[in-house]
């Protein structure tokens, strides 16, 4: 049975799923540098991280630190099945992963990451104002680096709330 939501965020959406996620099952959340005080690693924990370069923030520390049975990554772009594979691939994940879309708020990032998303903005941006035949997905993400913008809603956590609901079942 799941113990905790525990999250890494850096400008916000994260942690507001996490705390939306905790709202809509009653399970407690934590922040993961403040988590080690109220979850054992015995404990069953659902690990919510950001993306960044297609990595999820603190996943392989949360993973060799508790038992962690799902979890959720937290990026810009909308879920599609090519990144879902790839960050599966990357951490080598076992559990179950969810992929969320969180937002972009640049005025929200700090330091290392400021500057890593100015320099990728300065190479997306430009291809994506030339490219002819732009998809949905491409206008979304090019205003979302120019206006930022916040996609964190709990329908978007559906799918996770209903993995919670049947492992809830089947642990009674």
């Amino acid at each position: 049975m799941i113990k905790a939501i525990v999250y890494t965020s850096n400008t916000g959406f994260t942690k507001r799923y996490a705390e939306i996620l905790g709202n809509e099952t009653g399970i407690p959340i934590y922040e993961f540098k403040e988590a080690s005080e109220n979850v054992n690693k015995a404990d069953e924990i659902i690990y919510m991280g950001w993306l960044m370069a297609g990595g999820i923030k603190n996943y392989e520390k949360a993973r060799n630190t508790y038992n962690v049975k799902t979890v959720c990554s937290v990026g810009m772009s909308r879920p599609n099945e090519k990144q879902y594979n790839q960050i599966i691939e990357r951490h080598h994940i076992k559990e179950k992963l969810f992929y969320l879309q969180g937002g972009y708020n640049k005025d929200k990032l700090n330091g290392i990451y400021k500057f890593m998303m100015s320099c990728l903005e300065k190479i997306v941006k430009p291809k994506l104002e030339k490219k002819e035949n732009k998809t949905e997905e491409d206008v979304e993400m090019l205003d979302m680096m120019k206006n930022g913008k916040d996609c964190v809603k709990k329908e978007n956590l559906k799918e996770v709330i209903d993995w919670i609901n049947e492992n809830k079942e089947r642990s009674n």
